[in-house]
């Protein structure tokens, strides 16, 4: 717990809004995780820097700006390698811890730490506890950059979208099912606006996760359901699994593993 607070003093969120939801406590928390949870986790974050790396390398021409979605932590991200295919990149999420922050300082002028709610329902979400309305949830406002990216990546973030929300608006919707509806929504919201960029995407996404026991699997939730719109037109790059809460970390003797996949569109 000390550990979280000390971390949870460096994050900075969008809005005061945010941190009502708790954006900035979940910043704090995956920065004490990732310590915790370091070799779990390394084979993911080595997959993920790769696979963010080789759908950059396949572009046609070098240069330009590239658009980090989900870029808040950025322990997944190989920046300095990326810096060699891109003259500037913007690294975009609702809250940024104190480590990513400090990666605009080591490369000024190249490294930018914008801070965005991808969903663009938190404010609203904040001052009236209730499902947004759809026409708000369908159309998330693309930030004002200071650069034009021609190239973008969403890591690791889709399916993370619709958590808080949803927990926030846990004891006052009416139905489940409204809340299912809204995650959803969420998703393919989300999936939407990187397509209107009009640039190429790399998106890495989990695809389905696991629940186990000490006896086996408990549960599982697929998501390519959802994706399935998006993913067949896409090209995927990678595939592998990730221990997101290795045994131990969990009561009970639980744990939860996820399959994660990478697509260039």
């Amino acid at each position: 717990m000390l550990e979280e607070f000390w971390h949870y003093l460096g994050v900075r969120a969008v809005s005061r809004e945010a941190r009502i939801l708790g954006y900035a406590r979940e910043m704090a928390a995956l920065q004490a995780r990732h310590r915790r949870c370091r070799q779990a986790w390394h084979p993911h974050i080595l997959a993920t820097k790769r696979a963010v790396l080789k759908a950059a390398q396949g572009r046609h021409n070098q240069g330009g700006a590239a658009l980090i979605i989900g870029g808040g932590s950025a322990h997944d991200l190989p920046i300095k390698a990326l810096l060699q295919q891109f003259e500037q990149i913007v690294l975009l999420d609702i809250a940024f811890s104190y480590r990513t922050r400090r990666l605009a300082k080591i490369w000024p002028g190249r490294v930018f730490c914008h801070l965005h709610d991808v969903t663009g329902t938190v404010d609203w979400l904040a001052q009236h506890r209730q499902i947004p309305p759809q026409a708000l949830v369908n159309k998330p406002p693309h930030p004002t950059l200071p650069i034009k990216p021609h190239w973008i990546a969403s890591v690791n973030c889709l399916t993370q979208l619709p958590l808080l929300p949803l927990d926030w608006l846990a004891t006052t919707a009416p139905e489940p099912a409204q809340l299912e509806t809204f995650g959803r929504a969420l998703i393919l919201a989300h999936l939407n606006w990187l397509d209107s960029w009009q640039a190429p995407v790399c998106l890495i996404t989990e695809i389905e996760d696991q629940h186990h026991g000490r006896n086996g699997i408990i549960d599982r939730t697929d998501y390519r359901p959802i994706m399935a719109g998006y993913i067949q037109h896409a090209d995927q790059l990678a595939s592998w699994n990730w221990t997101v809460n290795p045994p131990g970390e969990m009561a009970d003797g639980m744990w939860e593993s996820q399959t994660v996949a990478a697509y260039l569109k």
